[in-house]
């Protein structure tokens, strides 16, 4: 996932990417986020597999700042050609 990821950021002018925490949450971890309603975390419980209610969902932590665009003498924006991202 961290590499789709960095690669879209890169493409939208991300630069400095890094990803930092990953954390994994199950289905006792989501019952204390008021976002998931009771109903809601028995519907999953009955609709994954035993197996993945450990490990259900994933956070990650991604640091980036915003390439600013080159300018030229003139002031206007150029291209930033010889650029280099996440392969």
């Amino acid at each position: 996932m961290e590499p789709a990821l960095t690669k879209k950021l890169f493409n939208v002018g991300f630069v400095e990417i890094g990803v930092g925490e990953r954390r994994s949450f199950g289905l006792d971890d989501l019952k204390r986020y008021p976002l998931f309603t009771p109903d809601f975390i028995e519907f999953l419980r009955r609709a994954t597999p035993e197996e993945r209610h450990a490990e259900l969902v994933f956070s990650i932590v991604v640091t980036a700042r915003k390439r600013r665009p080159l300018r030229s003498f003139a002031g206007t924006a150029e291209g930033q050609e010889g650029a280099t991202g996440p392969a």
